[in-house]
């Protein structure tokens, strides 16, 4: 198995569909990746989505409400693929997406990851902005959509699992430290904007937890 393609989801079986359809009709050959689902204890209709599918993925089913990074590390963990990408389940991929990464990853060894820029999508999927993550500071906020190698998340030490907002974040900074990232600028990630995906207090909790990753991960301070 080449790749694991997670996604994360909880109480999202409103997008999880059109996320799972994506991700198994990659132009990748299908022998080369796996699509596992960690879902975190949803209580809507996520389940019936999940089963929907059948042995086309992986679901793993947590009794209890981890949280963001514990659910990613299960993911990891139980992931058989020495290449690692992370889709939220309210988003979707372009079908070249596993392709164009996988091949980046493949041709050279000393890229730790690759990411992609992002087109901005209704509820409807029209688009409605072109993210261009053409800096530190823009990847560093948008971590899902990221190939990374698993070798090197083990070795950096996963999510930090006291990390609930601006996971990623602090995640990308550590991995910068010790591996090269590389930009692809293609729009091949789907982010869905809707009504519950943003709010006024996870955007102050998370600017906290960006202050905090910033602080932890300062060699000067």
């Amino acid at each position: 198995m080449d790749i694991s393609l997670i996604i994360l989801n909880k109480d999202r079986g409103k997008f999880l569909g059109k996320c799972l359809r994506s991700c198994l009709t990659q132009s990748l050959s299908k022998t080369k990746y796996e699509v596992i689902v960690v879902d975190d204890a949803s209580v809507d209709e996520s389940p019936v989505v999940i089963s929907s599918f059948g042995d086309a993925i992986r679901p793993i089913y947590l009794k209890e409400n981890v949280g963001i990074s514990r659910a990613s590390n299960i993911g990891i963990e139980k992931a058989l693929g020495n290449l690692i990408i992370r889709v939220d389940a309210d988003d979707y991929i372009a079908k070249d997406t596993l392709l164009f990464l996988s091949e980046i990853m493949h041709a050279n060894k000393d890229i730790g990851f690759v990411y992609t820029d992002h087109f901005r999508v209704d509820e409807n999927g029209k688009i409605l902005k072109r993210v261009n993550l053409d800096s530190l500071e823009k990847i560093l906020h948008h971590g899902a959509g990221v190939m990374f190698r698993k070798s090197n998340l083990e070795a950096i030490g996963l999510y930090d699992p006291n990390y609930e907002h601006a996971q990623d974040y602090d995640l990308i900074l550590r991995y910068f430290k010790n591996f090269n990232g590389y930009h692809l600028p293609l729009p091949l990630y789907r982010y869905c904007r809707h009504s519950g995906n943003r709010t006024k207090r996870w955007k102050t909790e998370r600017k906290l937890y960006v202050s905090k990753a910033k602080q932890k991960n300062n060699p000067n301070r």
